[in-house]
């Protein structure tokens, strides 16, 4: 997000034109491709770059929409499903998947083309990554199996756990008219198996274990990013939840309840150890709280339904 200038994009604060917004960037950036060209030259002025401030599957299709729309358009539905899969945590369709795990795990060492990438760290090696998708985007839309290792496992663990939960292993509660779901399980469940199956853009996963019970919400991202065609129920700030659940079970052994600000694209709350959050990852630690399912179920419908703070 540049402080001025052309811009297209979906994060908050955007200055896209209204006739070309859509729910992804890549979508926006599909629609600007599709523009006459004398109003694509009027948006542009003289801009002659083309940048983006992060990497992630959303950006190499938006990327590509715009440098190559010869190839981004007659693939269009896939490039909307990989991006959707890469910035909202849904199972679409296989190739979406994988598209989108490609793009993450490019210059992983079980990638193909790991060695082009050796050495390289940050913008130089995002920059590395965009170049090398953006010169065989063919190849990776139109065989992604040829990159199968860094795709087929993760996507096997999440069909799985999705038909699993469908025939009984998830046990589904909705709050329809707060847009908040709680999924109850006696495992682990991948964050896309929990944003997939919930129905809901406020998803809570309760673990039952043997020491108790363990919490973590998040906020999908589509209540953060700006959205065309979803509705999802305006954030509340999660921290003053937290402050009251630490209130009736007080911080033990290093773990508290925890909650991120409303800003960040994906907002947790969780009994754990307090630790910084690494995007849309399950990445901090939890530990089996001492409340009941009742209580903190009860004290998160309450919070939901007071006046929203974003």
């Amino acid at each position: 997000m540049t402080p001025s200038g052309p811009n297209l994009s979906h994060w908050p604060g955007n200055r896209t034109p209204a006739a070309w917004k859509a729910d992804l960037s890549t979508g926006i950036c599909l629609n600007f491709s599709r523009a006459d060209a004398a109003e694509q030259k009027n948006f542009l002025g003289d801009a002659s770059v083309v940048l983006n401030d992060h990497y992630d599957t959303d950006g190499f299709c938006s990327l590509l929409a715009i440098l190559h729309p010869e190839v981004a358009q007659p693939r269009e539905e896939l490039l909307l499903l990989a991006a959707a899969t890469g910035d909202f945590g849904l199972l679409h369709t296989w190739r979406g998947f994988a598209i989108d795990r490609i793009v993450s795990h490019l210059a992983s060492p079980a990638s193909p083309v790991a060695a082009e990438f050796h050495n390289l760290s940050g913008a130089e090696k995002c920059f590395a990554r965009y170049q090398w998708l953006l010169a065989n985007a063919r190849l990776v839309l139109d065989q992604p199996e040829h990159f199968a290792a860094l795709y087929k496992d993760e996507l096997a663990l999440i069909r799985g756990q999705i038909d699993a939960g469908l025939r009984g292993a998830v046990a589904l509660t909705h709050h329809r008219d707060l847009g908040f779901a709680i999924l109850a399980t006696t495992g682990n469940a991948h964050r896309m198996t929990l944003n997939t199956l919930a129905g809901a853009y406020r998803v809570m996963h309760l673990q039952n274990t043997a020491d108790g019970p363990l919490y973590r919400f998040h906020d999908r991202t589509e209540s953060w990013f700006e959205m065309v065609t979803k509705k999802p129920p305006l954030r509340r700030d999660l921290r003053p939840l937290a402050n009251a659940l630490n209130q009736i079970e007080p911080p033990q052994d290093g773990a508290q309840w925890c909650a991120d600000a409303p800003t960040e694209p994906i907002p947790e709350i969780y009994f754990g150890p307090k630790a910084t959050q690494q995007y849309g990852e399950d990445t901090r630690q939890l530990r089996s709280s001492r409340l009941p399912r009742t209580t903190v179920e009860g004290m998160f419908v309450t919070h939901f339904c007071a006046a929203p703070t974003l």
